[in-house]
């Protein structure tokens, strides 16, 4: 038996936060607590949520954040997740995607990305998975070459939840020789959903549902400035993010 460690003030502080906030959102029938509150897809509870400083909150304040710590931000996450809300639409921008664009994105892409995602406005997948590939992640067959002043991606991804709603994709594409280990030669990018060459296609569940998609890239155009760190070190920047 351990005894809890005390929490923090501003943590306790977030915590009577987040509880009146849910008790009136779900107490004013805006959700129904669902046990996949995770997976659960509701933008506009997403945009009160980030109206209210639940999203980007270890992030700094320029880009829209609250610039408080990450014990902060579990205590929030574990509130939302006992009260059933439906975190689906910010879940992945939030808890990977925009964390790695504070580390690895350009100016550009921190500037007029991550105010959006800590509002509840922008929302992201995870291009990653593809076709005849199962967990092998080292397997990737999409790629990337130079194009002027950026990039052409051709290949498809496949089980991407929510690609049909969201408005970015972090792709992990080759761009160079695999090497032995097949871990070289890869770089991750920015991929916007409503731009030209790129196309969904619904996976449909046993009850008809839609979550799953594959996605498909027919020279896509992606500018450098939405290329994350450098080039061939997708490998270690997607272990680093799915940690």
């Amino acid at each position: 038996r351990f005894d809890a460690p005390p929490l923090p003030p501003e943590a306790l502080e977030a915590r009577a936060r987040v509880r009146a906030f849910l008790a009136e959102e779900c107490g004013g029938g805006r959700y129904v607590p669902h046990r996949c509150s995770w997976s659960t897809f509701d933008p506009e509870f997403s945009r009160r949520a980030g109206e209210a400083g639940f999203i980007g909150i270890p992030w700094p304040r320029e880009v829209g954040g609250q610039g408080q710590t990450s014990l902060v931000r579990f205590v929030v996450t574990m509130e939302m997740l006992a009260a059933g809300a439906p975190c689906g639409a910010h879940w992945v921008a939030d808890r990977q995607s925009g964390p790695q664009i504070l580390r690895h994105g350009s100016a550009r892409a921190r500037r007029e990305i991550l105010p959006r995602v800590c509002k509840g406005e922008c929302f992201f997948g995870i291009g990653m998975s593809e076709p005849d590939s199962g967990s092998d992640l080292a397997a990737v067959r999409t790629r990337a070459r130079r194009h002027g002043d950026g990039w052409l991606i051709d290949g498809s991804k496949i089980w991407t939840s929510q690609a049909h709603r969201v408005h970015y994709l972090i792709v992990l594409a080759r761009t160079g020789d695999a090497g032995e280990d097949r871990h070289g030669g890869l770089t991750q990018f920015i991929v916007d959903m409503s731009a030209p060459g790129v196309t969904v296609r619904p996976i449909h569940n046993l009850s008809g549902g839609h979550e799953f998609n594959e996605v498909f890239f027919r020279e896509y155009y992606v500018p450098d400035d939405m290329r994350l760190g450098d080039e061939g070190a997708g490998w270690s920047m997607v272990t680093g993010e799915l940690a």
